[in-house]
């Protein structure tokens, strides 16, 4: 009924803008322009870093700035999954794992605007990474391949492709009969970095070593301080390529009617004083909570911050809804489509006040685990970490597959960073169980098989993509599934 009611809204919208005299509204372009491994503190306009990151900055400015944008988990493979199938992560069978595959069967977004007149291409990473040959969604599934504009000589640490410059001959090359789905993958920022693109840091960007902003768990050194700007030089390459673009829809009279999506696959790599890590590949915010602004000149005001929470898995609907096509019953994200153009601002839908994240696998192996689920709200955060073999080395029955091993939970009011577990603090304990028990309910609803105890494929995955791991991936992207 949700979707239903966000459907009604735009209808209305639309037809208050058809009374006024307005043409009927043209399908929108989409550009969809995804960074590599960065939290959403990264950007300046989070409050915390000083980074200067213009192009973010216009979009929200001229946009909405969503202050609660969580990739479904902390991995690259599933959370663009959750994207293309507009799915959480554990919806998608196989492909909630990294190095495993997307199931033939799931809808992509991509393949629906292409089968509905979209002209459909990308740059850069698309999904992945992971394959198989006769069982997964094809590679093509994004459309043409641009990667022919490179940059001569870039910095070490920084990818050759020329991400703005593919994009133009794209636009350059396009059916301009057609709206268009642009797909903008950029590799950057993920590591490793160039050892002294610190110093180009300040060069083209102005910023010094000591603007750099160091989480509070990371020791304040000369050292750390250029690691920290290594790669947060990388942003503002990504952000440079950003604007571009911008210019090149700009230049052609497009940027009006273009729906730009601006976020991150997952949050950066960064581990804390004791190596475990506390970004990417874990359920703490900075793994999970991404950069997130959108911008639609044409139909959407400007100008807001948004603070509804808002998942991976709603960017299909969106895309679809946006297109003026029918969502897919099995897709279980919701549509922004009626937030975006409402003009308001805060929490503009009330039930969407919490998120859920997680994660099966991220390279690790036996005994070793980095299963996890989390429940966010505005102020609280539980979080439940899962075994996947016993001590020694023996597979789990069921029933211990689906008991958590360890519990955690943080009071973000207080503990942004999440240093400071409440697990056992009785004052808590009350808004602890609410969290566990919605997180529960909630994923035994949606089939999570750690609810459910169905968990005999993901137990089977996991071996496929350990088994991946241990030969090889590049030479092993044909190992059949059963085998």
């Amino acid at each position: 009924m949700r979707r239903y009611g966000a459907l009604i809204a735009f209808t209305i919208c639309l037809a208050a803008g058809r009374a006024s005299g307005a043409a009927d509204p043209t399908p929108p372009n989409i550009l969809f322009f995804i960074t590599d491994d960065e939290s959403a503190v990264e950007r300046s306009a989070y409050g915390w870093s000083k980074l200067p990151t213009p192009a973010f900055d216009r979009v929200a400015k001229d946009g909405v700035l969503f202050t609660n944008g969580f990739t479904t988990a902390p991995s690259c493979a599933p959370s663009r999954a959750s994207v293309l199938t507009g799915r959480h992560f554990w919806e998608m069978e196989q492909g909630g794992f990294i190095q495993a595959f997307i199931p033939k069967k799931y809808p992509t977004v991509s393949q629906i605007l292409a089968d509905h007149g979209y002209e459909v291409a990308r740059t850069g990473k698309g999904w992945g990474p992971g394959s198989h040959p006769t069982l997964g969604i094809s590679s093509e599934s994004l459309g043409r391949k641009f990667d022919r504009e490179t940059i001569a000589d870039p910095p070490k640490g920084v990818h050759a492709n020329d991400y703005a410059g593919n994009f133009a001959r794209f636009l350059e090359t396009r059916d301009a009969n057609k709206p268009f789905f642009f797909w903008a993958g950029v590799m950057e920022p993920h590591e490793p970095s160039g050892p002294d693109n610190y110093l180009l840091l300040e060069k083209e960007f102005g910023v010094t070593l000591d603007q750099v902003s160091l989480p509070p768990f990371m020791e304040d050194t000369p050292r750390n301080r250029r690691e920290r700007a290594n790669f947060v030089y990388e942003i503002c390459v990504a952000d440079r390529h950003l604007a571009r673009m911008l210019a090149s829809l700009e230049e052609r009279g497009l940027l009006e009617n273009t729906l730009v999506v601006v976020t991150a696959d997952n949050g950066t790599a960064i581990f804390d004083g004791s190596r475990e890590l506390r970004g990417k590949a874990s359920p703490y915010d900075l793994g999970c909570h991404v950069p997130l602004t959108m911008m639609w000149p044409a139909r959407m005001p400007g100008g807001r911050t948004v603070t509804d929470f808002v998942s991976f898995a709603d960017f299909a609907p969106t895309f679809l809804e946006a297109a003026g096509l029918a969502v897919p019953a099995g897709m279980t994200g919701r549509s922004l489509v009626a937030s975006l153009v409402s003009g308001k601002s805060g929490r503009v839908e009330s039930d969407r006040d919490s998120i859920i994240t997680g994660l099966e696998w991220h390279g690790e192996f036996d005994p070793q685990s980095r299963s996890c689920r989390s429940i966010r709200d505005d102020r609280y955060a539980y979080l439940v970490r899962y075994a996947n073999v016993d001590r020694q080395g023996q597979p789990l029955e069921p029933a211990a597959l689906v008991k958590p091993v360890k519990e955690e939970f943080y009071d973000l009011e207080k503990d942004p960073w999440q240093l400071h577990d409440l697990v056992d603090d009785p004052a808590v304990a009350a808004e602890q169980k609410r969290l566990a028990d919605q997180l529960r309910e909630e994923c035994a609803r949606r089939g999570d098989p750690r609810f459910t105890a169905e968990m005999a494929l993901f137990v089977k995955t996991r071996a496929y993509v350990q088994k991946r791991k241990k030969i090889g991936y590049s030479e092993t992207g044909a190992i059949p599934f059963d085998e």
